[in-house]
């Protein structure tokens, strides 16, 4: 059998990070010779205070993605089943209204990517995390899933009905 999901919006708990390699770990190395100055292990203890660690984190946190979904773990905007276009900015606490049919035949994944410019620091599209929709969801009324990446510490709901 087969059926139809829609997805009805994705909401956006959080961004990717910003960067594509660990700015605290980067930002503690360029300290290394500072830590090692007489009086450097009070600056040191200093940057592990988890004050100091959550302005690091929102500095990297502070970008709303480049979101574009898509059915098969293929990035690119060419392999894009939403939006039309160009990919959607979305930062934390976005509701973002989606409304694309998707067919489910058994099971079907959905994958949110984040679009990138690549470049010196830049990379390939990144992979947000992704759902996997049921067609056993059919006639359940409104479902929500989180997708979750664990390398981009990035949290996304997608809200959803099967038909």
């Amino acid at each position: 059998m087969t059926a139809t999901a829609t997805i009805d919006e994705v909401v956006c708990l959080r961004p990717a990070t910003s960067t594509d390699f660990d700015l605290e770990a980067v930002v503690k190395s360029l300290l290394e010779p500072v830590f090692a100055l007489p009086g450097g292990g009070v600056l040191e203890r200093l940057a592990d205070i988890a004050q100091v660690e959550q302005m690091i984190s929102d500095a990297v946190n502070e970008q709303p993605d480049d979101l574009y979904l898509t059915t098969a773990e293929s990035s690119g905007m060419d392999n894009a089943i939403w939006p039309d276009g160009d990919p959607v900015q979305a930062g934390a606490r976005d509701r973002i209204p989606v409304g694309v049919p998707v067919t489910v035949e058994g099971s079907q994944d959905v994958f949110l990517f984040d679009k990138d410019e690549g470049g010196l620091f830049g990379s390939d599209d990144d992979v947000l995390g992704s759902v996997t929709i049921s067609e056993d969801d059919r006639g359940m009324g409104p479902l929500s899933k989180l997708a979750h990446s664990e390398e981009e510490h990035s949290f996304y709901y997608v809200n959803y009905h099967v038909d």
